[in-house]
């Protein structure tokens, strides 16, 4: 655990904790980058829910999950993927199948549809990283995934610890 102190920005005025210069210079680029992320989302408009690309993209990788699988990989709620699923149903982009094991739950499946539109998002995202890293290496675009996986990794085993 990071000990923190108050001290004096003389720069800014303003109280900042006191801490690693990296950690400090990491949690600035990530508040940027998630307001920027965010401002490229509403500006491009991918054409489907966030929530809902991401819960494809899982079922691209691993049909028939049960919602319960699907809200613990997002950190979600089961009863807030159930709504997700249901909307995505209706829109024909997943099927909901029973479980003959189990008649209270059932399983989501990705279809042909949902395939589909995910291709479609996808390829308009990619558009979009690619231009992001013009001018990275594909050393360096290959490091900063990797680290980046890492972080997400580290970030969802937190989120399961609280």
């Amino acid at each position: 655990m990071i000990r923190r102190t108050e001290q004096q920005d003389e720069s800014l005025g303003k109280h900042l904790p006191q801490t690693c210069p990296s950690v400090e210079a990491l949690e600035y680029e990530l508040a940027f980058l998630v307001r920027r992320l965010e401002a490229a989302r509403r500006r491009f408009n991918f054409g489907l829910e966030r929530a809902h690309y991401l819960l494809l993209i899982l079922l691209e990788r691993k049909d028939r999950q049960s919602v319960g699988a699907l809200a613990e990989q997002v950190n979600l709620d089961a009863s807030t993927v159930t709504r997700q699923v249901a909307a995505m149903k209706q829109a024909g982009l997943v099927d909901k199948l029973d479980n003959p094991d189990d008649r209270r739950g059932g399983f989501v499946t990705i279809t042909e549809a949902g395939r589909d539109a995910a291709a479609r998002v996808r390829d308009r995202r990619l558009e979009r990283v690619e231009k992001g890293f013009d001018d990275w290496s594909e050393a360096e675009r290959a490091e900063f995934a990797r680290l980046t996986a890492r972080f997400n990794d580290a970030m969802r085993d937190a989120l399961n610890e609280a």
